[in-house]
C-alpha cells in the first residue's frame, strides 16, 4: 500500500488572510483599542479549536472592546478569509487513496469552507477536524487518532502541512512529512517520497 497521504487545510488546500478579518474588526470597535491582543485571550479562552463555542466570543467583544457588529457580521468578518490554492486540486487528486483531510480548525471556518470550498472536502476518504476530534496540531494524540482510523502504522503516513511545528510533531510521532512551500515544491516532494517508500518496498 502506498504512503497514506494526510493534507493540511489552511494554507495547503486553501489560502487565508487573517489580517482582513483584524481590519474589519478594528473598523468596528473603539478607536485605538487592543483588537488583537484582546481576541487572542478570548480565543485562548474559549478554544473554538477543540469544539468551543465560538458564538461566546461576541458578547466578550461587545464588553472589551466596544464591537458594534452583530454576531452573524462577527461570523462573516471572521470566516471571509479563504481563497483557493490554485494547483493543489490536481495534486490532491493525483494522490493514492485512500486519502486523508487534517486541519486545527473550528465550527464557523468548517461551515463556511464547506459552502463555499465543498469540493476540498469532497475530494477525502475523511476529514479529521480539530474542533470535532477535540484534539488540535501539534498534540501526538491526534495522529494517533488518524492512525486508528486509518488502521495504518505511524510510518505508512505522510502529512503534507505548511507549519513547522506541525511538521516536526508528525515526525516525532513516526510520520513522514513534508513542509508545504508551494505547489511545485510540493509535488515534487511527494514524488520523492512515493519514490524512495517504493525503493525501500522492494529491497525488503
Amino acid at each position: 500500500m502506498p504512503l497514506v497521504h494526510v493534507f493540511d487545510l489552511g494554507n495547503v488546500l486553501v489560502g487565508y488572510d487573517e489580517d482582513r478579518c483584524l481590519r474589519r474588526l478594528r473598523a468596528a470597535c473603539r478607536e485605538g483599542a487592543p483588537v488583537e491582543e484582546v481576541l487572542r485571550h478570548h480565543l485562548d479562552s474559549i478554544r473554538p479549536e477543540i469544539g468551543g463555542d465560538f458564538d461566546a466570543l461576541h458578547p466578550l467583544l461587545v464588553r472589551d472592546l466596544g464591537l458594534t457588529m452583530t454576531p452573524e457580521e462577527l461570523r462573516l468578518a471572521w470566516n471571509d478569509i479563504f481563497e483557493s490554492v490554485p494547483g493543489m486540486l490536481e495534486v490532491v487528486r493525483k494522490s493514492p487513496r485512500p486519502r486523508y483531510m487534517l486541519s486545527s480548525t473550528n465550527e464557523p471556518h468548517v461551515a463556511w469552507l464547506r459552502q463555499h470550498f465543498g469540493w476540498v472536502f469532497d475530494l477525502f476518504d475523511h476529514c479529521f477536524l480539530s474542533n470535532e476530534i477535540g484534539l488540535t496540531k501539534p498534540d501526538i494524540a491526534l495522529f494517533r487518532h488518524v492512525e486508528s482510523v486509518t488502521g495504518q502504522a505511524p510510518e505508512r503516513h505522510l502529512l503534507i502541512d505548511d507549519l513547522l511545528q506541525n511538521v516536526d510533531a508528525a515526525r516525532a510521532a513516526g510520520w513522514h512529512a513534508v513542509r508545504f512551500l508551494g505547489v511545485e515544491d510540493c509535488q515534487r516532494r511527494l514524488a520523492q517520497a512515493a519514490a524512495q517508500d517504493a525503493m525501500e518496498s522492494t529491497s525488503k
